[in-house]
């Protein structure tokens, strides 16, 4: 008589189980990637902000020891009509004024505010790497210029709402883009920076820093120069200010030295040919790589974040200094 059979054990899964286990671990992995993507880049705002605040704190140190915010940028002459570089003064940008209130001065000390930026010794410190400069967000520039060799940055100062030349925009143009320059004063300009007491609109209802993009150093065919967006130790046009003329991240380009290939750093066809004496009337636009919107800090230190549907009314409005606008707020 035979012995009854045992049951059988399997050892392991059948092929059709891991299927189905690679399957579940698959879609898992699908559902929890954009929300670790999206924690990421929440942490890489924050950075930014954080790096902007720093850069606001520096402005209101600078203003306690001097009395006024530091100049935008020096070097044109305003009596030449194209305002040009006649050598009435050294080309100096604004950030070589900022760098001894960033906690660097052993950096400041080695910058010659008599000497154009990329004289000797200011040459060798424009190429050097300053972390508080650039956004994680975005690509950073590792390259520089390709003959000064300046690093680019993410921030830029508020340049009022139409271009370099004219803050505030032609009087006989549309609203809210016709402040003329005496209302649409931005807190900084040629060889000008703010007392906190000229800013009557309020020092939280005016901007200070917001963000742009590190762009490629291209030069298309016909341009005058390399696309210098984003450039914080070149005095000129274009480089580190930024106008309320197009609203956050609009997808009508930039207008001025630019690249017209690259879909990821909006130009204006317009642009193509633009001649080297036109360089005043470039405007550039708040950019960043954030979802739906930019970093911005106001004159009185605070930083938050402006969505790209703000209004245009609004966005122009936190551009001037003293124009008397009344608005809600970003």
């Amino acid at each position: 008589m035979s012995s009854p059979s045992r049951p059988t054990h399997r050892l392991g899964f059948t092929l059709v189980e891991l299927l189905v286990v690679i399957a579940i671990i698959g879609v898992l992995v699908a559902l929890l990637m954009p929300a670790v993507q999206a924690a990421r880049e929440a942490g890489r705002r924050v950075q930014c902000s954080n790096h902007m605040r720093q850069l606001t704190l520096a402005m209101h140190n600078f203003h306690d020891t001097n009395r006024r915010l530091p100049i935008g940028s020096q070097g044109r002459d305003r009596t030449d009509p194209n305002w040009g570089y006649t050598g009435v003064k050294p080309r100096v940008p604004m950030m070589a004024f900022l760098m001894a209130h960033i906690e660097d001065t052993a950096t400041a000390g080695q910058y010659n505010t008599n000497a154009n930026y990329s004289a000797a010794p200011n040459a060798t410190l424009i190429t050097t790497h300053f972390a508080i400069f650039d956004c994680p967000s975005d690509t950073n520039d590792k390259t520089g210029h390709p003959t000064a060799k300046d690093l680019k940055g993410n921030y830029a100062v508020n340049w009022g709402s139409w271009n370099f030349w004219q803050q505030g925009g032609p009087t006989n143009g549309v609203a809210p883009l016709n402040l003329g320059d005496t209302l649409g004063r931005a807190p900084f300009f040629l060889e000008y920076g703010a007392k906190f007491a000229d800013i009557t609109d309020g020092t939280s209802n005016t901007l200070c820093w917001s963000e742009v993009l590190q762009s490629p150093w291209v030069q298309n065919t016909g341009q005058a120069f390399v696309d210098r967006r984003g450039r914080q130790w070149n005095d000129d046009t274009f480089c580190y200010q930024f106008n309320t003329h197009l609203l956050p991240n609009s997808v009508k380009g930039d207008y001025g030295y630019c690249d017209l290939t690259n879909q990821r750093y909006p130009c204006d066809p317009a642009s193509s040919g633009l001649s080297s004496a036109a360089a005043p009337t470039a405007y550039m636009a708040a950019r960043s790589r954030h979802p739906g919107g930019v970093n911005v800090s106001t004159c009185d230190g605070s930083t938050r974040f402006v969505n790209n549907s703000v209004s245009l009314t609004t966005w122009v409005a936190a551009s001037s200094i003293a124009a008397g606008e009344t608005f809600s707020g970003f």
